[in-house]
């Protein structure tokens, strides 16, 4: 009887699993049959297929127009009318809708109350037009708009899986115009290298390397020659992931490698515009493959680095958003003789949904036994991690300082035994700024009549060649960089005296030998060379220098050894150089030297009015901010502290010009901006902690009611003068801050299930260190431990490396440095966005060296980087 129960018990459970499956795949199916529908964040949707219409705007970063989003790839963007067959960073594009205006060059939320969701007949539509008036010759990067003014809508109708993209134009395209504009499509080439395609039957391949013979297009420029043309585009046929199929009703299709123009071009698909036509201008099918019934694989993130045993520490296990089914996560510790042994075994809890995934958490805080471990979830299994006491002493912080930072070191040979990271650089530095004049990269002195120097425009200013580091994965010097780096640097050996030896330094001799211990800190070393540019500048100027840049885009966009940016040799023709020193506006687009001549990234090279073969020495800018001047009196007053003893005398310059600095500066307009105000207190706590004088204390006991406004910006530097102060009302509103603002930072770091915004949350951890340090009864040490777990790995998307190259299990050995060109990487180097968010709910990470919204280094953020992982190792002793 009791086996007969058993048996009826077992088929009733069958039958409600069998049921619950069935069900479940029949709303699989039923999503799949039901094809794209517009969801709640105006995008098309099912399962395995995304088309973003509009959701993001920068184009010149691969970011914008129609995207699709394949099996959780996005496999093509910039869906968009274009001028240029290949465009580039710097070609126009279209004004989006109306009374929208884009601000500086990272992707950005905007309201495009123009675009038009339409649920019913389930289209997307957006009035463009050509030019875009706020971006002709203007911004933080001009562009020139041709005398070209045309209105057109982008329509995009989703139909089962298959988009149809239509263009209206409002009246047809000018006749001169004709075979110049068409709809591009860019197809993400890291997919499709050495995979095929059909163009009207005919295969081909889609090559590693630019390939074919580039031809002269009308303007004198080189273009890239199609390497197929048709009707149908079938994209990686042999690949059920990233297969396509592209229909062109009218016009055919050609397709391109941007990449023969531009190092970082994408594959382009591209239709011209044909003449006296409007309606119906442009028709596409697009039609790509989707695996039925797909769902995501789930991804399970650790850091790639470890665990010291009293951290918390958690897998933070990704999932598909209409996953049901949470399974048992499994804990293995691996023995010595590679057995794995179950050390827990439980459900994850579930968190909720964050962006677009589901995510479930393992919390195993309560292992504490050294060892290596790694977590397995269904069928996906972890890199292996260690846990251990000792876990950031080594190959953690270390590759930072013993690689990243020395390998951005300007004005220096840089060696590492065989190989040479770069010659000696920029000893040609710099000739006084144009006047009058919109550069590229923000460096705009638009309106400026007067150096504010003691040199004429083009003059050579002596004494520049000397210190600094590269700023990113370029090679100007902005002087906030330089101040940052020196205060990352400063305050990381005041607070945790780490007198790591391994890298040789001889400012004489302006070399550099990697692995070469010299008898000196190399943390004092590195604060030095960066001090040494800072104080190059005043001496010269009396004032700080906004920045030192290439004068042409030629030489910015330049991959490789930054020793041959520049001669190294000082241009001192005056006939030459008086030229070029009267031309205005967009001066480096009117002239030009030997190399830009032939190839402007722009393809503006009917703009040049003076060609000077020899001049390639940098640019030094100046500009009238006091931000600038007191972000780099802050730098200099850190480096005074802990130079002294070190090289006495330049921590004594540092001081002397730290405090003219903010005698010049105390009393001028900061502007509405809290963070550019902060700069005011935060040099007073510098002032203060270098020197201890009452006059600082009094001045900065005054400002008390500064203190609530920009907390989030200034409260490190608030808790770092804290013990030096003996004013009671401005410890209590310190205070009464403090307590105001962790509401606010709690909510900030735990909108996502990782305890961590997605962008530049080293700087938060940097914070949250001195913080709790000021008032531990307010602040935990948290924050500070998941910020570094996201760096090292526990972060959205569908990678698993750490966001520091050569550092844990799993690493990027491919990012956006000065050797990208090389798809390689420089130890230590940190991508200072972690991650990129493709609006509005793609956490994206591709592993490409040329997006670098998604890779990039900085030399402040690596900094920090290694700052908060002493701080970690510091607090967990």
């Amino acid at each position: 009887m009791k086996q007969k129960c058993a048996r009826v018990g077992q088929i009733v459970i069958n039958v409600i699993i069998f049921i619950t499956f069935t069900g479940i795949v029949f709303c699989l199916n039923a999503a799949d049959k039901q094809g794209l529908k517009i969801n709640d964040q105006d995008y098309f949707e099912m399962p395995g297929l995304n088309v973003l219409v509009y959701h993001n705007t920068f184009s010149e970063g691969h970011q914008g127009g129609l995207e699709i989003i394949q099996h959780e790839n996005r496999v093509a963007t910039n869906g968009e009318i274009r001028l240029n067959p290949t465009p580039g960073q710097w070609q126009p594009t279209a004004k989006l809708g109306k009374g929208v205006q884009k601000q500086g060059v990272s992707p950005q939320t905007l309201a495009l109350e123009s675009r038009k969701v339409d649920r019913e007949n389930n289209e997307i539509s957006i009035p463009c037009s050509f030019p875009d008036e706020a971006l002709h010759r203007k911004g933080f990067n001009p562009i020139i708009y041709p005398d070209l003014n045309i209105k057109y809508t982008m329509r995009v109708k989703a139909e089962g899986q298959s988009i149809m993209v239509t263009v209206d134009f409002d009246e047809p395209i000018p006749e001169d115009w004709v075979g110049r504009i068409g709809y591009n499509l860019e197809l993400f080439p890291g997919n499709l290298y050495g995979k095929h395609y059909y163009m009207d039957g005919k295969p081909g391949i889609f090559p590693r390397q630019p390939e074919g013979e580039a031809y002269i297009n009308q303007a004198g420029e080189a273009e890239a020659s199609p390497f197929a043309e048709g009707q149908i585009l079938i994209v990686a046929p042999e690949s059920d992931l990233f297969r396509m199929k592209i229909e062109s009703n009218g016009s055919k299709l050609a397709l391109l490698d941007g990449s023969l123009k531009h190092n970082n071009g994408w594959f382009v698909v591209r239709s011209l515009i044909p003449a006296n036509v409007t309606q119906n201008a442009i028709q596409w099918k697009i039609t790509p493959h989707v695996i039925p019934n797909f769902k995501y694989d789930p991804v399970v993130h650790l850091s790639q680095v470890g665990y010291h045993p009293d951290q918390k520490k958690i897998a933070y296990i990704e999932l598909d958003k209409w996953e049901t089914d949470i399974q048992t996560a499994v804990l293995y510790k691996v023995s010595s003789s590679g057995e794995y042994q179950t050390v827990t075994e439980q459900k994850p809890e579930l968190w909720g949904q964050y962006l677009r995934y589901q995510y479930a958490l393992l919390d195993f805080s309560d292992i504490k036994e050294p060892g290596i471990y790694l977590v397995k979830y269904g069928n996906s299994t972890s890199n292996s991690f260690q846990i251990d006491p000792d876990i950031y002493k080594q190959y953690v912080w270390q590759p930072t300082l013993d690689y990243f930072i020395p390998v951005q070191m300007c004005h220096m040979r840089v060696n590492q035994k065989y190989r040479v990271w770069h010659g000696c650089c920029h000893m040609d530095d710099a000739l006084m700024m144009p006047l009058n004049i919109k550069h590229f990269d923000g460096y705009n002195n638009e309106g400026m009549t007067s150096t504010l120097t003691s040199f004429k425009p083009l003059d050579h200013v002596p004494g520049l060649n000397i210190g600094g580091w590269h700023d990113a994965g370029d090679y100007d010097l902005r002087v906030e960089s330089q101040a940052q780096a020196v205060t990352m640097l400063a305050l990381a050996y005041e607070e945790f005296g780490i007198n790591w030896d391994n890298t040789f330094v001889d400012q004489e001799n302006h070399h550099v030998e990697l692995h070469q211990p010299d008898g000196k800190p190399d943390l004092l070393q590195q604060v030095e060379h960066g001090v040494l540019s800072i104080l190059a500048g005043y001496r010269q100027f009396g004032r700080l220098y906004r920045g030192i840049i290439c004068p042409f885009l030629r030489q910015y966009v330049m991959l490789g050894d930054g020793s041959t940016m520049t001669d190294g040799k000082v241009f001192d023709d005056k006939a030459e150089l008086a030229k070029a020193a009267r031309i205005d506006e967009l001066w480096y687009k009117k002239v030009a030297n030997r190399y830009s001549r032939i190839f402007d990234p722009e393809m503006n090279q009917h703009e040049v009015e003076v060609y000077i073969p020899e001049l390639d020495d940098r640019l030094v800018f100046i500009d009238e901010s006091a931000g600038h001047q007191l972000q780099g009196a802050i730098g200099l007053l850190a480096a005074a502290r802990v130079l002294k003893g070190y090289n006495d005398q330049l921590a004594e310059e540092c001081l002397t010009v730290a405090k003219a600095l903010w005698d010049a500066n105390k009393d001028r307009d900061m502007g509405d901006q809290f963070w550019n105000r902060g700069d005011k207190i935060n040099t007073l706590v510098e002032l203060i902690i270098t020197t201890d004088k009452s006059e600082y204390k009094e001045q900065l006991c005054k400002m008390k009611d500064d203190i609530p406004k920009g907390f989030r910006f200034i409260g490190a530097s608030i808790a770092r003068v804290m013990p030096y102060i003996e004013c009671e009302a401005f410890k209590k509103a310190a205070t009464e801050a403090a307590k105001a603002y962790r509401p606010e930072l709690d909510k900030m770091m735990n909108e996502s299930p990782f305890g961590c915004p997605l962008r530049t949350p080293e700087y938060l951890g940097f914070g949250q260190y001195f913080l709790n340090k000021a008032w531990p009864d307010i602040f935990s040490l948290d924050h500070l431990y998941s910020v570094v777990n996201y760096l090292l790995g526990c972060r959205p998307g569908n990678t698993t490396n750490s966001l520091v190259s050569g550092v844990g299990v799993n690493s990027p050995t491919i990012a956006y440095g000065a050797n990208r060109a090389d798809w390689s990487y420089i130890p230590g180097g940190t991508f200072w966005s972690a991650i990129n968010l493709v609006r509005p709910d793609f956490p994206e990470d591709k592993v490409w060296p040329y997006i670098w919204q998604e890779r990039e280094y900085i030399i402040g953020g690596a900094i920090t980087y290694m700052f908060i992982v002493m701080a970690v190792d510091h607090t967990l002793k």
